[in-house]
C-alpha cells in the first residue's frame, strides 16, 4: 500500500496519541484546531497533576526522517533554536504500519537535528547545490554513530559521532517527567 507524506504523517499523530492515552494521560490534536502548527502537533495533559506539555510527532517510513527543516549550504537551520520548543516524538513506521517510537527532549532534538546536518553538510564529502533538506537517521535515535565510509555506496566521508550517545526508543520517561 503507497503511504502519502500527509497520511503517514496523520498516523504518526495517531499512534503517538493511542500511545499517550495507553499511559493515562488525555491529548489534543492541535493541527484539528490550527493546521500544521510550527512547533507542536498534539498536547498531553496529565488530570491528575494538571500538568501538560506541548509534543512535535515527526513520521517516517525510511531509515531517514524528515525533520521539516531546510538548511543553509553552510550548514546553519533557520530559527532551530525558536522552532523546537517541546519533546519531540519520531515514529518509523514500516511497510506493514509497525511503529518504533524514539522520544527526545527538546534540547535532545536541537543537538541531534544540528549534529547530523553539520556532518552531512561539511563532512560528507560532496559539493552542496542547493539547500538540503534537513533528516534524522533512525540509526542515530538508537545511539548509533555513522562509520566513515560507505562502501556500498563508494563514498568516502567523515564518521559522525553520535552527541546523543544513548537509545531514545520508547523512552517516554522524558515526557512522564513533564507530567508528574
Amino acid at each position: 500500500m503507497a503511504k502519502d507524506n500527509i497520511n503517514i504523517g496523520l498516523f504518526g499523530e495517531t499512534a503517538v496519541t493511542l500511545e499517550f492515552i495507553k499511559l493515562g494521560y488525555d491529548v489534543i490534536n492541535i493541527n484539528g484546531s490550527l493546521p500544521n502548527y510550527k512547533n507542536a502537533d498534539l498536547i498531553v495533559m496529565n488530570s491528575k497533576t494538571g500538568k501538560s506539555t506541548m509534543v512535535q510527532v515527526k513520521c517516517g517510513t525510511t531509515k531517514n526522517i524528515l525533520v521539516g527543516f531546510t538548511s543553509e549550504l553552510d550548514g546553519t537551520i533557520p530559527d532551530i533554536n525558536e522552532m523546537i520548543i517541546c519533546p519531540w516524538i519520531f515514529v518509523k513506521v514500516d511497510d506493514d504500519y509497525n511503529t518504533e517510537f524514539y522520544v527526545l527532549t527538546a534540547e535532545e532534538a536541537k543537538i541531534l537535528i544540528k549534529a547530523g546536518n553539520d556532518w552531512y553538510v561539511h563532512d560528507f564529502n560532496r559539493q552542496l547545490k542547493s539547500k538540503p533538506v534537513v533528516g534524522v537517521e533512525v540509526s542515530w535515535l538508537e545511539g548509533e554513530n555513522t562509520e566513515a565510509s560507505a562502501k556500498h555506496l563508494k563514498i568516502q566521508h567523515k564518521a559522525f559521532n553520535n552527541p546523543l550517545g544513548h537509545n531514545s526508543k520508547n523512552r517516554w520517561d522524558k515526557i512522564k517527567s513533564l507530567l508528574e
